[in-house]
């Protein structure tokens, strides 16, 4: 189950989820109960306010018909007015002929409105209160502005029963009832209740119809819920896709895949910043291994010259050596030869004199060239040295690039390469001089690969200006075939190479590059034309003492 427990789309849609799923289930049990109040509300109020209204009535009609009636001889209010033409219905008479006017003329007798009491005329003396009636009337004697509500189901149908109190509102009708011959109570006061008015109401429909309306309420809700989810899940699938495409794209950098790029599936501003911080990350990388990379083939070039360095010097140093060891023997032989004409009685003068002076030559011949080996071997150990260490140190420019040039001889006599130093003054400056031979051997081996490529030999001139001040400056010229116009700007980046498979591994002239720009913060500029030779103006300042052994 990983991905239920560890999914980031599962753990930002599942409380969500929850969420919806429990809105939906409160909304479920809620708006069908909130529907139904309603329109059970809905009912009471109408039911009410149809009863208040046969109040309002009652009142109107004691006062200003029946009142003004009994004033007048010859008409009165009576139960039996429908049999007698001089008669007219009592207040309590007029609201149950007009319940019964209600009830018959409304939809399926929906509605129904009705008056009863405990003390009732005799013509309703045999009426029978029902449970609801005898409840109603016993509480709102106590509780006068109560209303009273009952739901009862008969034959499928839901009937809400309301009463209401109906109290004596005006003096007429307390003298009405304590003065009629038929009245059962003769007590009357004003304000007392003197019955019930009950409204029936069908509210079958009303209550189907909120059940309808609830199920559409919840259905709407239920739908909009997904519908939400579904953008939601969709939303964060985008998010989650672009946020796993990243850290796909981290494990195959880690991996070492520095082609891989990340597709964007969101247009968001946080995953813009993403990708955009995981792009930046990639070419920091990227650049870093460029970086480590060039600096390890920095060392196996190091290390390389040094070798062909190495080899350059035993080879040349081998040929004054040589004719040493050979003058040396020839000297050996002559001691011998003396000796022994010595020894015999034989030696003469002549003798002598030839063994001196052939002594003479040979220790003439094999001082030269031991002389001519040690120069050689100090030079190489020199540059070796310099090459190998990091270290700052003291040196005369112009003597130190003999040094590099006497170091550089085999090559430079094999290429038949003439190397010109010229040098304006013979001041001391601070230098990395490792890192400043690896510049001049670069240039000159770049000069023997390329510019001499073509030909045999060629002339190399270089001239130099360490001032007081310590801003020092070299420039360097070949008569080479120079540099193509449409590669100039190339040739200093890194592995970039005309020579790929026959000895050029792009990284010369990069090198050159870097260790004057990073290393002694200067600047080289570089000018060149096909078939005119190529031109290096380097300039940079020599190193600060103080800061040295800071």
């Amino acid at each position: 189950m990983p991905f239920f427990e560890n999914n980031l789309r599962f753990q930002i849609i599942s409380p969500v989820t929850i969420v919806m799923a429990a809105i939906v289930l409160t909304m479920t049990i809620a708006v069908p109960s909130l529907v139904q109040k309603n329109a059970n509300q809905l009912a009471l109020t109408t039911a009410i306010t149809s009863l208040e209204q046969f109040k309002i009535l009652r009142v109107y009609y004691t006062n200003h018909v029946v009142n003004k009636v009994q004033e007048r001889d010859g008409i009165k209010a009576a139960v039996n007015h429908q049999q007698d033409s001089n008669t007219i219905p009592l207040p309590a008479t007029m609201i149950h002929d007009l319940s019964k006017l209600f009830e018959k003329n409304s939809i399926q007798h929906s509605s129904k409105y009705s008056l009863y009491s405990a003390f009732p005329f005799p013509n309703r003396s045999k009426r029978q209160l029902d449970e609801f009636q005898k409840f109603a009337w016993q509480t709102l004697q106590k509780e006068p502005n109560r209303v009273i509500q009952r739901k009862n189901i008969i034959d499928d149908r839901v009937l809400l029963r309301v009463a209401i109190s109906d109290q004596m509102q005006v003096q007429a009708c307390v003298d009405c009832h304590n003065e009629h011959p038929l009245t059962p109570k003769n007590n009357w006061q004003l304000g007392d209740v003197r019955g019930v008015l009950e409204a029936s109401i069908d509210i079958t429909e009303q209550l189907a119809l909120a059940d309808v309306l609830s199920i559409w309420i919840v259905s709407a809700i239920v739908i909009a819920c997904l519908i939400l989810i579904t953008i939601f899940y969709f939303f964060t699938r985008r998010i989650t896709n672009q946020v796993s495409n990243v850290s796909n794209g981290m494990v195959s950098l880690g991996q070492g895949d520095y082609s891989v790029e990340v597709i964007q599936h969101s247009g968001t501003k946080e995953v813009d910043q993403m990708t955009a911080a995981f792009q930046l990350f990639k070419e920091t990388l990227v650049e870093r291994q460029k970086l480590e990379q060039q600096k390890q083939l920095f060392e196996t070039e190091k290390v390389t010259s040094l070798g062909t360095m190495v080899s350059g010097i035993a080879h040349e140093v081998n040929t004054p050596i040589g004719i040493g060891v050979t003058a040396a023997s020839y000297l050996q032989e002559q001691l011998e030869d003396i000796e022994n004409k010595l020894k015999q009685g034989k030696l003469r003068q002549s003798d002598l004199q030839r063994f001196l002076l052939n002594g003479q030559d040979s220790v003439t011949i094999l001082c030269k060239n031991l002389s001519s080996a040690a120069d050689l071997i100090s030079s190489f150990k020199q540059v070796s040295v310099d090459q190998i260490s990091e270290e700052p140190r003291e040196v005369c420019l112009s003597n130190y690039l003999q040094e590099i040039i006497l170091s550089l001889r085999p090559r430079i006599k094999r290429a038949n390469v003439k190397v010109n130093i010229q040098s304006t003054d013979d001041h001391h400056c601070l230098i990395y001089p490792g890192a400043f031979s690896q510049v001049i051997t670069n240039l000159i081996m770049n000069s023997i690969l390329h510019g001499f490529s073509e030909r045999k030999g060629g002339i190399i001139n270089i001239s130099t200006c360490a001032r007081q001040s310590g801003k020092i400056t070299i420039r360097y010229a070949d008569d080479g075939s120079g540099i193509d116009e449409e590669i100039i700007n190339n040739v200093m980046e890194p592995f970039f190479t005309t020579k790929r498979g026959e000895g050029g591994s792009g990284l010369g002239l990069s090198i050159i590059h870097n260790i004057i720009t990073l290393k002694f913060h200067g600047t080289v500029e570089m000018t060149s034309a096909a078939k005119q030779g190529v031109i290096f103006d380097i300039q940079f300042n020599s190193l600060q003492k103080k800061i040295i052994s800071g």
